[in-house]
This record gives structure tokens, sequence and C-alpha cells, in this order.
């Protein structure tokens, strides 16, 4: 429980700093459905962190897609490049732990990520922070490279014509093995693809029906 509330207090100044001017980002790639926005704002350690944005709509409810974030047998499905999803239930059930493993096309190494989530509702709306944390129950591979520093947010909003509005955002510490020319359209890539299998995912009828 003290590690959760380091966690909360951590959060709350982090996502401080999220809600601020939002015309620093700039948009990276956009199709009908899905925009991609960018910014470098300054990390812990003075050095500048990557921060994300993806938004875009989806016909479905809030408890769509919480359900989604916690399907460990529909992980892989709409992470890209993704070789193993687990889910570690919290005693909290508003908490879980999420683990992933991602096989990365050459150059980059294959990375992994812990990932601590916690979720909170009001009024139809919902948001769901996260970030890093270490867990025993999943050690370091030989070869892999974990992802630390990551920390982020989904905000699920209902929109005047139906459909949820979701915002996703993260930042994440720059690994300075790859130059940015070869991580950047990388990057992109995985992240639009991952949004657009997740929406795909949440409108799809048989998975909806389940």
């Amino acid at each position: 429980m003290e590690h959760l509330n380091v966690f909360l207090i951590s959060s709350l100044l982090f996502f401080r700093s999220l809600t601020g001017d939002t015309s620093e980002f700039k948009l990276v790639k956009q199709d009908n459905a899905i925009s991609l926005y960018e910014r470098w704002i300054p990390g812990a350690g003075g050095e500048n962190v990557r921060e994300i944005k993806a938004v875009f709509l989806v016909r479905c409810a809030v408890p769509a897609v919480v359900g989604l974030f916690k399907d460990q047998a529909h992980g892989r499905d709409w992470n890209t490049n993704a070789s193993e999803y687990k889910i570690v239930p919290a005693p909290d059930p508003l908490h879980w732990i999420t683990y992933i493993r991602y096989d990365i096309p050459w150059p980059v190494d294959d990375q992994d990520c812990c990932l601590l989530y916690r979720l909170r509702e009001t009024n139809g709306s919902a948001e769901v922070v996260f970030e890093s944390i270490n867990d025993q129950r999943f050690p370091l591979y030989n070869k892999t490279t974990r992802i630390t520093g990551t920390r982020g947010k989904w905000i699920m909003e209902p929109t005047p014509g139906g459909p949820l509005r979701i915002t996703y955002i993260v930042t994440t510490d720059r690994s300075r093995k790859i130059p940015r020319w070869v991580s950047d359209p990388i990057i992109h890539d995985n992240l639009f693809r991952t949004m657009t299998k997740f929406k795909g995912l949440l409108e799809n009828k048989t998975y909806a029906q389940q």
C-alpha cells in the first residue's frame, strides 16, 4: 500500500504538467481515424524525453476499454510486435500490473516493460494512469532491454455524438543506443499501428459480444 501511495503522489505531480498547453505538440502522423502527436519535454534526469499523444474516437463504452486493457488473451492482438502480454491482479480491484515483451525488428533490441495501472471513473468519463515498476515476478531477460521511466495515461471521454474520445499520452526514457533518425519512424509506426488495432478490436462485433 505504501508503494501505491507513492505512485499516486508521483503520478499527480507528473500529470499536472500534462494538463498544460498542448499547442506544443507536433502532428507527426494522421489518417481519417487517428492523430498522433509528439513533443520533447524536460525529464527527471535533466534530459529531454519524448512525450507522445494519440487521439481517436471509438464506438464503445468505458467498461469495454478497461476490459480490453485487462484481457490477457487479446493483449498481443493490439500491441504491435508483442510476444508476451501478461496481467497480474492487485489487491485493489482498481489496480493491476501489465507485463509486455516486444519482439522488435533489427536494429532495435527486443524490449519489455512492467507497468502498474490505476483506474479512476467520474461521471461517465474515466482515466487510467500507468507507470513503470519493478516486479520480481518479471525478471530481466538476456538480450532484452527493459523500458524504464514510462509514465502515461488513457483518458476516455463521452462525446455528444456518442463515441468515446480516447486520448493516450506517454513518455519513456530515451535509449541512447539508437539514433533518432532510426528510432523515430519505428516508434511512430508501431504506436500508430497499436492504436489502430486497439480501436479496431473494440469496434469488432465478434470481440464486443464476448
